[in-house]
């Protein structure tokens, strides 16, 4: 049922990116949809679901856009199973937590998307930019969420014992 529901917000995620990224930019600069839902999917899912719907997202964008075909699976793969690798060792709950965790993610993928492109300038002309303004977008929908379902967001784990 999870894998069912991870499919569906990354289908979601892809259609969205792809129809409304243009009216979400802001200053030239789009939030990513797609990985802002690999983050969740992997802390949710842990390393092997991170890597395999990493590599589904990546290979329909790649498919999507054909210029550097393979380039987008293998990025979204690795981040997916670096954020992975944090399901159920990071507690998450402190929403500080999750931007450094979006921050990290989107930019990591950059980094190495833009390093494999050879094309060292736009990690800072681009990839900076993505990955603050799609933290600033997760973090709001984030808030969002628990607002609306009355959740609280903790700002500590609890103890162990």
């Amino acid at each position: 049922m999870r894998i069912f529901r991870n499919s569906l917000w990354m289908i979601g995620a892809l259609i969205l990116q792809s129809t409304y990224g243009e009216k979400l930019s802001f200053f030239d600069v789009r939030p990513d949809l797609v990985l802002l839902t690999l983050a969740y999917v992997a802390l949710s899912g842990g390393q092997i679901e991170g890597t395999l719907f990493g590599f589904l997202a990546g290979f329909l964008q790649d498919i999507y856009a054909p210029e550097q075909f393979g380039l987008n699976a293998l990025a979204k793969s690795i981040v997916g199973f670096a954020v992975g690798y944090g399901h159920g060792s990071i507690v998450i709950e402190h929403v500080w937590t999750r931007g450094l965790i979006l921050f990290g993610a989107v930019f990591g993928h950059d980094v190495l998307y833009f390093l494999f492109r050879d094309d060292w300038v736009s990690i800072l002309r681009t990839g900076l930019p993505t990955a603050l303004y799609t933290t600033l977008v997760g973090v709001g929908l984030s808030l969002l969420f628990f607002k609306a379902t009355g959740r609280k967001i903790r700002g500590y784990a609890k103890k162990p014992f």
